[in-house]
């Protein structure tokens, strides 16, 4: 018997979860991150659902390599050996996976739905393909193979999700809008790398253009809803919450970002980073509680928004995703940052 497809299996598993008890569904996506406030009760509570949330996502990473595999192979090589090829980032998407499942099915997208292996095939290619090239650029000792792989797998990605969602004036300029920001963001940090960071310290909302593609499908979808005047204000929701993950990617890779030379929002106004010990300037601004809260403070404010911009958007099922990052937020500044909001 021929196994399953767990790309094809995905929206069909999470769909028949969600649609059995919803509220239960978002408790278990939302636990990780409230673990130290979950009650044995609470917990026995969302098990079930945890279990099969955790079975749905089994088989995805592995059926990823596969397809890296499978593409690279003719050309002589095997992408998934590539330190540069960061399998995690594609499990950190996976709850966004979940929720464009969810999202789609309440906005009646059923056709989108039916197609979402290929969606999910769309996105190995996309995460490989731009966190090979992000790698890369960071790099002392770019691989021109590499390079040139990158792009070879964000031609695939963007062939196949077009393939789903239609070639359209609007997608077309959805894709050339999040490949432009994503480049224009890698061009100003490596421009100023030994430096100063390309970002002000006022427009934080800056940080979410290197994760755009994981959030295209949305925005792609929004044509067919009858939503497409609608897509700057989504743009404004995605690149505010995305900041937001991209600011605590710059507090967790603080001491590699410092010893290449990168500098970036959280290392704003630093005085002699340039010439400081990587490690030891990693250890003092972590426990710099003012720089700590301020940027904290910036996330919260960057939620908030996201959160305006939704209720006059009228997308319940987005705020959902948004609850999520601020929890992760919340999460992770108190449990590797020692930070307590004044608030709490």
């Amino acid at each position: 018997m021929k196994n399953k497809d767990p790309f094809q299996e995905f929206a069909p598993a999470i769909l028949k979860i969600y649609r059995r008890d919803k509220e239960a569904f978002w408790a278990a996506v939302m636990a990780p991150f409230l673990a130290n406030q979950v009650s044995l009760l609470d917990w026995w509570h969302h098990l079930k659902v945890d279990v099969e949330l955790l079975a749905t996502f089994r088989g995805l990473d592995a059926q990823a390599r596969r397809i890296l595999q499978e593409f690279s192979a003719p050309l002589g090589i095997d992408v998934t050996e590539w330190k540069s090829n960061r399998e995690q980032y594609f499990k950190d998407a996976y709850p966004i996976f979940a929720f464009l499942v969810v999202w789609m099915d309440e906005m009646g997208l059923t056709d989108f739905l039916e197609h979402f292996d290929d969606i999910l095939r769309s996105a190995v290619f996309g995460v490989a393909g731009y966190g090979i090239l992000d790698e890369n650029v960071d790099s002392a000792s770019p691989s021109p193979v590499e390079v040139l792989t990158s792009q070879t797998l964000i031609c695939e990605y963007e062939s196949i999700v077009l393939n789903v969602f239609g070639v359209t004036p609007i997608n077309l300029s959805v894709l050339q809008r999040m490949r432009s920001i994503f480049l224009a963001a890698e061009i100003k940090e490596k421009n100023m790398r030994g430096k100063a960071s390309p970002y002000r310290l006022d427009a934080p909302e800056d940080c979410g253009s290197k994760g755009a593609h994981v959030v295209t499908p949305f925005m792609l979808s929004l044509e067919r809803l009858g939503r497409a005047q609608l897509i700057e204000k989504y743009w404004e929701v995605f690149l505010l919450f995305g900041a937001v993950i991209q600011i605590i990617d710059d507090w967790t890779d603080l001491e590699g970002d410092l010893k290449i030379g990168h500098y970036s929002y959280v290392t704003l106004g630093v005085e002699n980073i340039r010439t400081a010990n990587p490690r030891q300037m990693t250890k003092t601004l972590r426990a710099d509680s003012i720089r700590v809260g301020e940027t904290y403070n910036r996330c919260k404010e960057m939620i908030a928004r996201s959160r305006t911009l939704l209720a006059v958007l009228q997308d319940p099922f987005l705020v959902r995703l948004v609850d999520v990052t601020d929890l992760r937020l919340d999460s992770y500044f108190r449990k590797e940052l020692k930070f307590i909001p004044a608030s709490a």
